[in-house]
């Protein structure tokens, strides 16, 4: 064999994307803290060992990210955790792919059946008084989108419940697809299957019956795919 045969080609490195990576973990490692300034442009360059042009497009990236505020004459600084560019950046994903509200349903079984049985475990007495104060303004509402938003309203009053953010984050992500669906079976099958899921919800929840909870709501959703399929009269 000539040995030249045994030389690998090398690897192309993407310089950009290796200094993407470094700042992006010193950032959520909190080396780098919120509110703090990263290093200027020209320390930056020196560091890595890269132009100036590289280091722009690595914080331009990490811009788009929401990990910095970048703005000229200023220097760049570390953005605080902001829930609302993760859903958004999700919501975007989710609204351009092409996704069945069928899917849906199988994303939410075991999302909200277990947001239903912590709630049951945890909910206070003011958030049981606005869980069935969203079921009377469904029970109230005749305009399509005044139902949907009231429907939107339980199940996000549900998620606070069980007293994790990271619950109504994730629904709040998934809000334009769980609307799509809203309307579709609102309109197809009325408000009072609605009604009669939230009220089999909300009623093992104010017992304190996590077990019950989980399960009315996995019949709630079992209705709601039923409602989907069911061809428009």
């Amino acid at each position: 064999m000539h040995k030249h045969s045994l030389i690998k080609p090398l690897r192309k490195v993407n310089l950009v994307a290796e200094v993407v990576e470094h700042l992006e973990s010193q950032i959520l490692s909190g080396r780098y803290s919120d509110g703090q300034d990263l290093p200027v442009e020209a320390r930056l360059s020196h560091h890595f060992g890269v132009s100036r042009t590289v280091i722009r497009e690595a914080i331009r990236i990490l811009s788009g990210r929401g990990l910095v505020e970048a703005s000229q004459g200023r220097p760049t600084r570390v953005r605080p955790a902001d829930p609302e560019h993760v859903q958004k950046t999700i919501g975007v994903f989710l609204r351009r792919g092409n996704h069945s509200l069928v899917q849906l349903v199988e994303v939410r079984r075991p999302l909200e059946s277990e947001i239903a049985a912590l709630a049951a475990q945890r909910a206070t007495a003011e958030q049981l008084r606005e869980l069935e104060a969203a079921n009377e303004e469904l029970a109230r509402s005749k305009k399509i989108e005044q139902l949907v938003e009231a429907d939107l309203c339980f199940h996000n009053l549900l998620a606070e419940a069980t007293g994790n953010p990271v619950f109504g984050l994730l629904l709040k992500a998934l809000v334009e697809l769980l609307r799509r669906s809203r309307r579709k079976t609102l309109a197809r099958t009325g408000k009072q299957r609605a009604l009669t899921g939230h009220g089999e919800i909300y009623q093992a929840v104010r017992r304190g019956h996590p077990e019950q909870a989980r399960a009315a709501m996995l019949r709630h959703l079992q209705r709601a795919e039923e409602d989907l399929q069911t061809k428009p009269s």
